[in-house]
């Protein structure tokens, strides 16, 4: 694979996700368990494995691939059989509206959620030369993850995400939150009246996994201070040049929030879910 292609592969898959476009180079040397790469003039296909998760990445230029989608749906197929068992969740650069429609003609995808929707996400980006936190007044007591406090972090969470659907039930499972973000991490945000909010970090220490502030607390900067920790915290590690988040379509007032932040828009995706096969 010549240079040419590998810098077009990258800016492919960064129209999803720059996560996949850094990876792209340990896929196409073998370093992660790809089953299989396909290149097109305007285009790119990738199956793999990923820590046991199978997944598939396409991504064409502007609302390309439309004439391909035969061709690609033999690819997820075959992908499926090889791995039966798995689950298969698919990536679309979310421009190619055309082509996944004419997917979703072969594949029985799983129902969209409640609202209507799949999955479908923005990816934000600061980057460490342009990050500059925004002084403020306010003093907060930043604490760590605290374990008999876990039920506090669940019900902020579940109160804060009224946008998502389905919507989060981390209460009702306390014993798994606790598990999680005694593994990850976490900070949580109080002043004189309780907790305002708290953010967690990806197993990457480079991606905001999670950010909430309370309901009764929000537009009134909170929000920009947790930000601004969550960033510095990922930028304390100096190998790190850019923290990442994704944000939901359907969530537009966080969409607002990380646009006036000043964070960079990068890939849109669309994810959707083969649990069984597909159709011929």
């Amino acid at each position: 694979m010549d240079k040419n292609q590998i810098k077009k592969s990258i800016e492919l898959l960064n129209k999803i996700r720059t996560d996949e476009g850094e990876m792209f180079e340990a896929y196409a040397c073998g370093e992660q368990d790809c089953i299989d790469v396909r290149h097109y003039d305007n285009g790119l296909f990738i199956s793999l494995l990923y820590y046991g998760s199978l997944r598939a990445f396409i991504s064409f230029d502007g609302d390309g691939g439309a004439e391909h989608a035969l061709e690609l749906t033999s690819l997820l197929r075959a992908a499926k059989v090889s791995f039966p068992k798995n689950r298969l969740c698919v990536y679309f650069n979310y421009e190619n509206r055309t082509l996944i429609a004419e997917i979703m003609n072969h594949v029985d995808f799983e129902p969209p959620y409640p609202n209507g929707f799949y999955y479908m996400s923005r990816e934000f980006v600061m980057d460490r030369e342009h990050f500059a936190a925004k002084p403020s007044n306010v003093r907060l007591d930043v604490r760590p993850y605290e374990f008999m406090r876990t039920a506090d972090y669940a019900a902020l969470v579940d109160a804060s995400f009224t946008f998502a659907s389905p919507p989060p039930n981390f209460s009702a499972n306390i014993t798994g939150m606790a598990e999680t973000l005694s593994k990850k991490v976490f900070n949580a945000f109080y002043d004189g009246n309780g907790l305002i909010g708290v953010y967690w970090l990806d197993n990457d220490n480079s991606t905001i996994e999670f950010i909430a502030v309370a309901p009764d607390r929000q537009r009134r900067g909170y929000g920009h201070i947790i930000l601004s920790h969550a960033i510095e915290t990922v930028f304390s590690d100096p190998g790190k040049c850019a923290a990442k988040l994704y944000c939901v379509d359907w969530n537009e007032k966080g969409l607002a929030f990380y646009r006036k932040f000043g964070m960079l828009e990068k890939g849109h995706m669309q994810m959707m879910v083969v649990e069984d096969k597909i159709n011929g």
